[in-house]
């Protein structure tokens, strides 16, 4: 085997990171998939489901994104979850991503505003999209975000699957990432798919009763329908490969502001100066 194929076959680190899925985010995971799915949810806890889940990925920031949009953008997809929940096959992915990143640019206030000219552009939703169509559709969606995008675009450079240094993308055109990394995710792991699913066949029961789980009322088969799938395997093992790594000697502690904490008024010195 090819040391990529040893990496992502390895059965000890496939059971790692689906006992981290299981034990950290099938609460979570199977709280915003029942919100969706659900025809008729309790609209409060259908939004705060929601919203839990899209802070988890990280798909709630972004420059000024106040709390009342991102409530407006919650309430959009919710209202528009009979069409991002209907089946789905692989050659329709690109479409409906494309339909989840325009309902989300027509929620009023969403859209990136030139504070300069007012104009307005498009606030780019590629990564919660594609998070979303993972959650609803996982056999067969790949989560894209900055880390699974770098990792996949080494490994398939030096994984031979794409020529280098050649295949670099020109000046004067623009690259469309999400199409770019669907294809190239077939590219590079498409010769794994079936191996993962078979290793999972056997494995996942396993995983599921070693794994700590936050919330006791999720049971194997929610665990399954989510997670026992080779693009949750592969997305995982991507996105550490794309993470900084922590090394010794080399962290520092982060400094947190503190909420409502003002400046301090300048001294009359310097604000005779200043003016």
């Amino acid at each position: 085997m090819s040391f990529i194929e040893d990496f992502f076959l390895d059965r000890e680190r496939i059971r790692k990171v689906l006992t981290g899925k299981i034990a950290n985010e099938l609460h979570l995971d199977s709280a915003a998939r029942q919100a969706l799915e659900n025809p008729n949810p309790v609209q409060s806890d259908a939004e705060k489901a929601v919203t839990t889940w899209m802070d988890r990925y990280r798909v709630l920031r972004g420059r000024n994104l106040s709390k009342t949009v991102r409530e407006k953008l919650v309430k959009a997809i919710i209202a528009d979850a009979p069409q991002i929940t209907r089946s789905l096959t692989t050659d329709a992915i690109p479409e409906r991503h494309a339909e989840i990143c325009t309902l989300c640019n027509t929620v009023e206030g969403i859209k990136i505003k030139n504070e300069k000219t007012g104009t307005e552009k498009d606030r780019d939703f590629t990564s919660l999209a594609s998070k979303l169509l993972w959650l609803l559709h996982p056999d067969i969606v790949p989560i894209f975000d900055s880390q699974a995008w770098c990792a996949t675009n080494v490994i398939a450079r030096i994984s031979g699957k794409v020529y280098t240094p050649g295949s670099l993308v020109a000046q004067d055109t623009t690259l469309k990432p999400y199409c770019a990394f669907l294809k190239l995710h077939a590219l590079c792991f498409g010769n794994l798919y079936n191996r993962i699913d078979t290793i999972l066949a056997v494995e996942f029961s396993t995983i599921y009763a070693n794994a700590t789980r936050k919330n006791n009322s999720n049971t194997e088969a929610d665990a399954k329908r989510q997670y026992a799938n080779h693009m949750t395997v592969i997305d995982q093992m991507l996105w550490h490969l794309g993470s900084d790594i922590a090394v010794e000697g080399c962290m520092t502690k982060r400094v947190k502001k503190k909420a409502g904490r003002k400046k301090a008024p300048k001294s009359a010195a310097n604000a005779q100066s200043v003016a």
